[in-house]
């Protein structure tokens, strides 16, 4: 994934229903990771994007593929290499006027996508915009796999709060 982005990070767009909205319209299958699903579950993390583990699948990439051209999303790379790692899932970045979107098809800690979508959450954040959300637990999982340790003190603050 790319490391790229676009400016420091207080100024990035980050207006993350239009993206939501724009993944549900297209049915892309996926499940909502990383900071915004600690947020929507009370963490009081700060988020600067959103983070998605799409299902496998072409017809499922293809959709998101429609959802993100809908968006006019553009890695910070290089767009047509980034069209094909959708299609062999493998893992992009890309910036969307509402913010930035993070794809991850192997989040840290978790096999495969059924092994991560198997605990998630469906959270309803608006009529018709019911999103599958990855539990603290599983946040805090992929985070220390990952090495990222930097937000486990306030993701374990807010498993004391269930």
């Amino acid at each position: 994934m790319s490391s790229e982005r676009l400016g420091e990070w207080y100024e990035w767009p980050f207006e993350p229903l239009p993206i939501l909205r724009a993944l549900a319209r297209h049915e892309v299958d996926y499940v909502l990771i990383g900071g915004l699903a600690a947020l929507l579950q009370g963490s009081p993390l700060p988020i600067y994007d959103i983070d998605i583990t799409p299902a496998p699948g072409a017809a499922n990439a293809r959709r998101l593929q429609s959802a993100l051209a809908e968006l006019d999303a553009i890695a910070p790379d290089d767009l047509e290499d980034a069209t094909k790692t959708l299609r062999h899932q493998v893992d992009a970045s890309f910036h969307t006027p509402s913010g930035y979107i993070d794809v991850h098809y192997r989040p840290a800690g978790f096999k495969n996508y059924r092994a991560l979508a198997r605990n998630a959450r469906l959270l309803e954040l608006e009529p018709g915009l019911a999103l599958r959300v990855s539990p603290i637990r599983d946040i805090i999982r992929s985070r220390t796999a990952s090495g990222d340790h930097r937000q486990l003190p306030a993701l374990e603050a807010t498993l004391e709060l269930e």
